[in-house]
């Protein structure tokens, strides 16, 4: 067994409705940022950049993470191209190590945690925010002002 190896338990068996509710209580600020949101996800809008930050919850993978997702209706397509330019540069301010990525994610961060714990839930929902807003610093910072991953 490794360290992360929590039992095989399956998704329907976590209580989204529950983590999302924990997750806008304690950051009642990312009603506001919200683009979209479902059972499994909650995405920052990023407008200055026609970006979305998909923040998730993969209990059955047990790990929460970040990544650069996409939604149409917030002009938030093809993010993945647009950014492989600046990648090297927006992961060398991210400072990520290899096993916080998942490959095939583009830039992205996860973290290995038992999302079934529910005491875990208030740590899940800090991480979230702060990874996202980790990744939003570090694109405002690479592209400047004028989303410049669009030019």
């Amino acid at each position: 067994m490794s360290e992360f190896d929590f039992g095989v338990r399956r998704a329907s068996e976590f209580r989204q409705r529950g983590f999302w509710t924990l997750f806008a209580e304690r950051h009642p600020e990312e009603r506001a940022l919200m683009a979209r949101r479902g059972p499994w996800f909650w995405q920052r809008g990023l407008p200055d950049f026609a970006l979305v930050l998909s923040m998730y919850v993969a209990p059955a993978q047990n790990h929460v993470g970040v990544f650069f997702g996409r939604n149409e209706k917030f002009g938030a397509t093809g993010a993945w191209s647009r950014l492989k330019p600046f990648q090297p540069a927006i992961e060398d301010r991210l400072k990520l190590r290899p096993e916080q990525s998942c490959e095939g994610l583009g830039i992205n961060s996860l973290w290995r945690v038992n999302c079934y714990a529910e005491d875990n839930w208030p740590a899940m929902a800090d991480w979230l925010v702060t990874e996202a807003s980790r990744f939003e610093r570090a694109v405002a910072e690479v592209l400047g002002d004028g989303g410049e991953a669009d030019r």
